[in-house]
């Protein structure tokens, strides 16, 4: 028996799909395609100029991605995944190697992201821990 039949088709699909679109740094064509309109992403801190940790709708996350990369060089990115739970949730793990340009400083972060579908396999909500 496969594990994934298990889960419903069509969060299975997405959650394959973003975890491709996220190893090929296609995020931008994963937003059109995987997002609801009214999506919300939260971070799991506050970031520099950020009023609050919440972006509501796809705009606002695709602007929140293009202030990401305008700020960081990205050396190298690895994602595992995608973790299924439930009917209507997967998990990403994501291994980052930046440098923040202003700063001039390189780190390397895991971050775990946790994705809510609807039963059309549109992303809802997704939210963002820090590995500590």
């Amino acid at each position: 028996m496969d594990i994934r039949s298990m889960f419903p088709e069509k969060m299975v699909a997405t959650a394959d799909a973003l975890a491709t679109h996220c190893r090929e740094g296609t995020t931008d064509m994963a937003l059109e395609k995987l997002y609801a309109d009214d999506c919300v992403s939260v971070e799991a801190a506050l970031g520099p100029g950020q009023a609050s940790r919440e972006t509501v709708g796809r705009d606002g996350i695709k602007s929140k991605h293009e202030w990401w990369y305008s700020q960081h060089e990205i050396h190298d990115q690895k994602v595992e995944g995608p973790y299924l739970h439930g009917d209507d949730k997967f998990g990403l793990i994501f291994e980052i190697d930046v440098t923040n340009k202003e700063m001039g400083m390189r780190m390397q972060m895991r971050e775990f992201g946790l994705y809510q579908v609807d039963a059309a396999g549109k992303i809802t909500r997704e939210e963002f821990f820090y590995i500590a």
